[in-house]
């Protein structure tokens, strides 16, 4: 599976020089931890990366108002991956780098979308809970495989 079909899509872009207020409000709206900063609005390419974090730390935790432009607390850290790369080495990649978050790019470098570990937690977690049903499922067609070919006993 290419990281591009995992990833959080569309609005997942803001401008360097919008308020922070903007930014919690956006990542609020589309149930996001971290937004991809841009040059400027319809730019594509990543100049940084605004997580949930970067706001509590550097804006709440020293006091400064909402109106902080995001370009301030930003991560100028951005470390990107190929939409078509596969989730593993998106994994590999994470780990190396030490980031929990990911610019997925296309063949040009422009943003296309942002992806978490969490958002891997969670697809791994699904396919987990797949496969134990199948292991429940395949246990119980045994048992009544088994119950149906021994042989009945007459009272």
């Amino acid at each position: 599976m290419p990281i591009s079909d995992l990833c959080a899509k569309g609005e997942v872009c803001i401008e360097r020089g919008a308020s922070l207020q903007a930014a919690a409000k956006m990542m609020k709206k589309h149930h996001l931890g971290g937004l991809i900063v841009v040059e400027a609005k319809g730019a594509k390419q990543p100049v940084g990366v605004l997580t949930d974090r970067d706001i509590v730390l550097g804006v709440v935790a020293e006091n400064k108002p909402s109106t902080t432009k995001v370009e301030e607390v930003m991560s100028t850290n951005v470390v990107k991956v190929r939409r078509s790369e596969g989730i593993a080495s998106v994994v590999d990649r994470m780990e190396q780098e030490g980031v929990r978050r990911m610019v997925i790019v296309d063949d040009v470098g422009a943003a296309c979308g942002l992806v978490s570990a969490d958002d891997i937690i969670q697809l791994v977690a699904r396919e987990l809970n797949g496969l134990g049903r199948l292991v429940g499922q395949q246990v119980e067609n045994e048992r009544s495989h088994k119950a149906w070919q021994s042989p009945r006993v007459s009272q």
